[in-house]
């Protein structure tokens, strides 16, 4: 979820008009973006986005990719690097 601070009345509520014509509120809910590859800057491959509450309670290896770099790198970055060891 979003800060405390981040949540103000304009990001978190919105004004919403029903089938049968009432105004609500309803509270939008902030979920964390996923994780982006410093190499390529393209986007990784984890978990859907889930709040934190649920995400605090799975496993730490569940959320990532069981290889190496897995959360950090994307596939191609780790598969460019270690043909670049490999030639050296």
């Amino acid at each position: 979820m979003a800060r405390p601070g981040q949540l103000t009345r304009g990001r978190a509520n919105r004004m919403i008009k029903t089938p049968g014509g009432r105004r609500v509120v309803h509270r939008q809910k902030f979920y964390k973006s996923g994780g982006i590859c410093p190499m390529t800057g393209s986007q990784l491959q984890l978990p859907k986005n889930s709040l934190y509450r649920l995400s605090r309670k799975a496993s730490r290896s569940s959320k990532r990719p069981n290889r190496p770099y897995g959360g950090v790198l994307s596939p191609a970055a780790v598969r460019r690097s270690i043909i670049a060891k490999t030639r050296e």
